[in-house]
């Protein structure tokens, strides 16, 4: 037994708990990249949402008299997959799928993690980006079974017994933990080479530039523009899920410098998830510089710095050797550009445009000597 199959949604139901407190913009903008992950997802349907204004409840997520909503919906329209917006406890999604199996026992319950797996599962492309899925996933699904098998030993057995959902748990849990060693001990080889493939670049005084930031901010569009190369670019999150490499030659510097396109971030990304793919982010771990591409555009251009940063704070990249690189420039304003550049707090900053160009040359001949150094010996490019 390996990953559990998840069926590829056709009909969505959205089910929205705003958290307390929450601005009507703020619920607006979570409902939009909810949108924009399904679209992403393809060839699956949102036919409505379902909001409730309120705590977090312990048993189903969502309180009793909203699941019972949600429940007289999915017996009045077809529906294949419920999506929530949170994180779910194993119990919460067991509660909730007893519920709605009343109606239709192939309806799925997904929470936002769920979501954003299949859409992984999408895009990978490379035998290192499906174990890194797979891995993400089993540390997602774990828990969730052995919570549900706990949770039909309680209903079937009796007081001193063991149910048969315990003993089934069990034995799942265990061959569980050894197809994550497996995936691991794959990646581990896999991030071997990785390392080895680094360590060659530094003996060859290479020094590596990756590129980051927020999934659809433009990061491939860039890479594309400065490696000379024709990555697919999408209007959509995650296009980017493997590390791709390339190279620039810098002539100031007498050297190529080597190039890193990695995964996009997204906002509530769970530690796990990060943990999956830290061999494909190494590369920005380990690079000389970090672009932290940002769509200049964006009205929530704040809140997404905020998001990259953490994430890059918890792979513990200094803050030193990172720029922010305004991208899409061509769609602001320069009183926009103005109150962007202000909220910088000193850091090194510079608009681009990787449609019209505007802000390459200078990212090349004068952002990257300044954090790049010069060998003793010029390189034939």
């Amino acid at each position: 037994m390996g990953v559990p199959t998840i069926t590829q949604p056709s009909k969505i139901l959205f089910v929205y708990l705003a958290r307390p407190k929450i601005s009507r913009s703020e619920m607006e903008k979570d409902i939009t990249e909810l949108w924009l992950l399904v679209d992403t997802l393809g060839n699956a349907t949102v036919v409505d949402i379902i909001t409730q204004h309120g705590a977090v409840t312990a048993a189903t997520y969502i309180g009793t008299g909203k699941a019972e909503e949600v429940l007289a919906y999915l017996e009045a329209h077809p529906v294949d997959t419920v999506i929530l917006n949170g994180n779910l406890s194993p119990g919460q999604k067991f509660n909730l799928m007893k519920q709605f199996w009343a109606v239709n026992t192939k309806i799925q319950v997904w929470d936002r993690v769920d979501l954003i797996l299949a859409i992984f599962s999408r895009h990978a492309k490379t035998t290192e980006a499906n174990l890194q899925i797979n891995l993400a996933r089993m540390h997602h699904m774990g828990p969730r079974i052995f919570g549900m098998g706990m949770e039909l030993s309680r209903q079937g057995g009796g007081i001193g017994t063991r149910g048969i959902g315990e003993t089934n748990t069990e034995l799942m849990e265990r061959h569980w933990k050894r197809e994550i060693k497996k995936v691991k001990d794959t990646l581990g080889k896999l991030t071997q080479n990785r390392r080895r493939q680094m360590e060659h670049r530094k003996s060859l005084r290479l020094q590596t530039v990756s590129i980051v930031g927020y999934t659809n901010a433009g990061k491939t569009s860039l890479f594309n523009l400065l490696t000379h190369k024709k990555h697919l670019v999408e209007n959509a999150l995650f296009a980017t899920l493997d590390s791709t490499v390339g190279e620039i030659y810098m002539p100031s510097l007498h050297k190529p410098v080597v190039i890193s396109d990695t995964i996009g971030f997204i906002s509530n990304l769970p530690p796990d998830l990060i943990e999956a793919f830290t061999s494909t982010l190494m590369e920005s771990v380990h690079a000389d510089v970090v672009l932290h591409v940002v769509d200049a555009s964006d009205p929530d251009i704040a809140e997404k710095i905020d998001v990259v940063s953490k994430i890059l704070d918890q792979l513990d990249i200094p803050e030193e050797k990172e720029v922010l690189v305004f991208n899409k420039a061509d769609a602001i304003t320069q009183p926009d550009r103005d109150r962007i550049a202000a909220n910088t707090h000193n850091a090194p900053y510079i608009f681009i445009s990787a449609t019209t160009r505007e802000g390459i040359d200078e990212l090349v001949t004068s952002v990257f000597p300044r954090f790049l150094k010069s060998t003793a010996q010029p390189v034939t490019p």
